[in-house]
């Protein structure tokens, strides 16, 4: 693995790690915050998708550094999301899960509507995390 590609990782696990929770670690937090998406599982905890996201594990997965415009990164913020625009780390990149050609938002969500409000087109700095089935 190049020195770019672990610097990628360690930041994603780094953003993942701030949403664990007690004895997890950042795979499982990847793997509970995509099934929190609402393009996943509705409010009602209705199953979206046609097959039920496998549990991802390391091998299954990659990331690459990205740069996104705005319109792009707000197609991915359900209109069931909050609608908080206060992010506590506003300098990270946008977060993002790609299984089977589609885009999940992962971690960002107050970072995306901040630049929604304020109209900053970018491009943005996004972390792409790809899943592969094994």
């Amino acid at each position: 693995m190049s020195r770019e590609d672990e610097a990628a990782w360690a930041e994603a696990t780094g953003q993942l790690e701030f949403h664990n929770k007690p004895g997890h670690g950042w795979l499982e937090t990847l793997n509970r915050l995509w099934r929190k998406n609402r393009f996943v599982t509705s409010l009602d905890g209705l199953l979206k998708l046609a097959e039920p996201p496998p549990v991802l594990t390391r091998e299954m997965l990659s990331v690459t550094r990205e740069r996104w415009p705005l319109d792009r990164l707000a197609s991915l913020v359900h209109p069931d999301a909050h609608g908080r625009a206060r992010p506590k780390q506003d300098d990270r990149p946008i977060l993002l899960l790609e299984w089977m050609g589609r885009h999940y938002l992962i971690d960002g969500t107050n970072r995306v509507n901040r630049r929604l409000r304020e109209k900053v087109a970018g491009p943005h700095d996004v972390l792409v995390i790809h899943g592969r089935m094994p």
